[in-house]
């Protein structure tokens, strides 16, 4: 800088360009409804009918949801309307159409009767959101624990798939691991390929906060309306606000890349809670 000139503050000046469009005019834009947004919910399937119903108690029209049962043997069955044996995709899937509900939703059921899922199947209803579905937004309200890919190779396995996503400017967003603050969890931990969130009391629905630590990225709120009465906060509730959030400013943005969209929450989250720094 030369003598006598005035200083630029960069931070300010763009904290100056938030006020003025990114936390007001993306997330309070009436046209950030998702629309143009095709949203990959890989869980346990969706209750389309209570889903239905809660919407048009509301007066509101979401788009008809594709249901897809993803089989061990590699099969697709796009048949199954049964409703699902497991409730967390259909809360899941609640959160993401209040934030979004002009979204095309993608419901890819990897669960079926189990209470657990295997990388083979994650694996590949992630190609199918990728390629097929042509999916702008993933929701993993799910994780398979360390121990259970314990095999490098797998791991590998597990992270080309996110980079994957990345190459396409997808976004994929991932639940932290709710069981224990030291155990990690897969895939959140590869937090430079996606957005990985952890559960927070907030003081609205709409917001989140850049928080990162081992493994994590953002705190979101860990409160759903469809969640069983007296649960606790969930990281699988704040996952799906997050992203939910990014795809009403994917209707805004369709072209839109991973690390473009990490930098508008980052900074509409410095706005909201006045945070100084990264970690702040």
């Amino acid at each position: 800088m030369t003598e006598g000139q005035p200083s630029f503050d960069f931070f300010k000046a763009l904290q100056d360009l938030i006020k003025l469009g990114f936390r007001d005019g993306l997330l309070g834009n009436p046209l950030a409804d998702g629309s143009g947004v095709n949203i990959a919910l890989i869980d346990t399937g969706v209750n389309v009918a209570k889903l239905q119903r809660k919407f048009d108690g509301k007066g509101v029209k979401f788009k008809p949801i594709t249901n897809a049962l993803f089989k061990p043997n590699g099969v697709i069955d796009y048949s199954s309307i049964a409703p699902p044996v497991l409730p967390h995709g259909t809360v899941v899937a609640d959160i993401l159409l209040n934030h979004a509900p002009q979204a095309q939703l993608y419901s890819a059921n990897v669960f079926e009767f189990r209470s657990f899922t295997e990388l083979d199947l994650l694996l590949h209803a992630i190609h199918v959101a990728i390629h097929d579905w042509k999916c702008k937004v993933i929701n993993l309200s799910l994780g398979l624990p360390e121990e259970r890919l314990q095999q490098p190779w797998r791991r590998l396995q597990f992270l080309n798939a996110l980079e994957d996503a990345y190459r396409n400017d997808v976004l994929v967003f991932a639940a932290g691991n709710n069981d224990h603050p030291l155990t990690r969890s897969f895939p959140a931990v590869f937090e430079s390929s996606l957005f990985s969130v952890n559960k927070k009391l907030l003081d609205g629905m709409l917001k989140f906060k850049y928080f990162p630590q081992a493994g994590l990225e953002f705190l979101g709120h860990g409160y759903a309306d469809l969640a069983p009465i007296g649960s606790d906060l969930e990281t699988s509730w704040a996952t799906a606000h997050l992203a939910g959030t990014a795809a009403k400013i994917a209707s805004l943005c369709p072209t839109i890349k991973p690390f473009e969209m990490k930098s508008i929450l980052y900074w509409i989250s410095r706005e909201w809670y006045g945070q100084s720094g990264c970690n702040s």
